[in-house]
Formats: structure tokens, C-alpha cells, sequence
């Protein structure tokens, strides 16, 4: 990945390279991969789609836990708890043994393991929030 060093910063796409800004700088990075409608038609990307769904599931049941809470995270939240989160959420996805592969559901897996998460790596807040 491209890092942009220069005077002008630049933002959006430019014959294919488009330039973005992060915590990590100012980027640069080539458009490329594989069509949206072969992704969502083509056979032999049904595994991609399964991950698709249950990376979807894992990502709308965070948006639902932090919205529940929102109030006790305004203040108390660290800038990676959205991804950290849906990263916990995707492992309790993945433990719901009673819908098939793309179909399973936060509400059916192990949330248990979601103990002990903390909504700031600098502070204690999830051990307190989700204990026993």
C-alpha cells in the first residue's frame, strides 16, 4: 500500500488509484478485484457469501449491543471497540450450531464469550458490564 509523503493530500480516485485518509496517514492503493455480480451469482463463490452473511450478522448485532449502551460509551470507548467487537461477535457466530453455514445468528451462539470484553483497552469497563 502506497503512502502519500508530499505537500498535497489527496482524496478519492484518479485513473484507478484511490488515495484515502487513516490514523495510519494519508494512502494510496490500486482499485482491483473481482466483480460484485459474479460475487453475488457465481457458484464457486457460495463460501464467500456464507462469510459474507455471517460477518454481516456479527457486524448488525454490534451496531445493536453498542446502540443498547450508547450512553455508557460516549465517554468510555476506544477507537478500535467497533472492530474488536465485531471480531468477538464473529466467534460467537460461528459457535450457533443450530442454523447452517451463512445463516447463523449472534442470538444463537455462545455469548458467553463475550465476557470480560472491554470497550477500552485503556480502562476496565466490559469486566464490571458483562461479568457473571
Amino acid at each position: 500500500m502506497a503512502k502519500q509523503t508530499g505537500i498535497i493530500k489527496l482524496k478519492g480516485t484518479i485513473g484507478g488509484i484511490s488515495f484515502y485518509k487513516t490514523s495510519d496517514g494519508h494512502l494510496a492503493r490500486e482499485k482491483g478485484g473481482i466483480e460484485a455480480s459474479r460475487i453475488a451469482y457465481d457458484p464457486a463463490f457460495h463460501r464467500t457469501r456464507e462469510n459474507g452473511a455471517e460477518f454481516g450478522a456479527a457486524g448488525k448485532g454490534g451496531k445493536v449491543l453498542r446502540n443498547a449502551i450508547r450512553i455508557l460509551l460516549q465517554n468510555a470507548k476506544d477507537k478500535r471497540v467497533v472492530s474488536r467487537l465485531t471480531t468477538d461477535l464473529l466467534k460467537i457466530v460461528k459457535t450457533d450450531a443450530t442454523n447452517a453455514r451463512g445463516a447463523r445468528t449472534v442470538e444463537d451462539g455462545n455469548l458467553d464469550l463475550l465476557k470480560g470484553f472491554e470497550f477500552n483497552t485503556n480502562g476496565k469497563l466490559g469486566a464490571t458490564l458483562f461479568a457473571a
